[in-house]
């Protein structure tokens, strides 16, 4: 998807998504230009409906290279290209979400950059880079610490339950095989495989708009060897 081309003086108080405005996501250093990813609002807006926010606050959104230097990064990372936000979001009682949980559901929805970036872990990192995935917990650093952060955070789908209302999921038995075939991994555990149930599971794991992609694919055999693949 796009990245758009704003100006603050001209569209600051235009909507890029249905509870963010231009202005929110301005580089703190005072540029006019806002670089924002349609794909970022996309995703931003599942996290709030899916976690049931009555409100989020970004602490930083588009950089400009020479202020993202200033504050630590390389002038090169997804900050500087539109791709990020740093947030911190409430729940329906006003009340900060942990960041904990923000990952889960994040990942959950697919973001590929999440992190907690506060001691306290209420603010969270989150980016649409379009290689490789980061997950991270920089209170101890910059590079990834899990490949999942359920198991990270040591969190349970009930725990989480409690912020999105989901009704606790049965899951697909856990594949442990080596195809990197869907279909074969859901012959291999007795499942069905036809491409309408393949779209039933995709719906149910928050996979949008399924077509039998190889991205999302791996993205649900993924999830099947974790043994977090929810049942239709």
């Amino acid at each position: 998807m796009a990245i758009k081309e704003y100006s603050y003086k001209k569209h600051k108080n235009l909507y890029c998504s249905a509870h963010t405005k231009v202005k929110e996501m301005r580089s703190k250093d005072g540029a006019d230009k806002i670089l924002i990813s349609e794909n970022l609002m996309i995703k931003i807006e599942e996290l709030f409906a899916r976690m049931r926010c009555s409100k989020y606050i970004i602490t930083s959104g588009y950089r400009t290279p020479s202020h993202d230097i200033k504050v630590g990064g390389n002038g090169i990372g997804q900050h500087t290209l539109g791709k990020a936000v740093d947030a911190r979001f409430y729940d329906s009682r006003g009340k900060i979400i942990p960041a904990q949980v923000v990952c889960c559901v994040a990942q959950d929805i697919g973001f590929t950059g999440i992190a907690n970036i506060s001691s306290k872990y209420q603010n969270v990192h989150l980016d649409v880079r379009a290689s490789g995935i980061y997950r991270g917990d920089e209170i101890y650093g910059t590079n990834s610490v899990t490949d999942d952060f359920y198991k990270y955070f040591s969190l349970s789908a009930e725990d989480i339950a409690k912020y999105t209302g989901d009704e606790t999921p049965e899951y697909f038995k856990k594949y442990s095989g080596n195809t990197v075939s869907i279909v074969s991994a859901l012959c291999s555990i007795g499942e069905k495989s036809s491409f309408s149930f393949r779209k039933k599971i995709a719906e149910k794991n928050g996979i949008k708009n399924y077509s039998g992609t190889a991205a999302q694919n791996i993205t649900m055999l993924s999830l099947l060897k974790k043994g977090v693949l929810k049942k239709p």
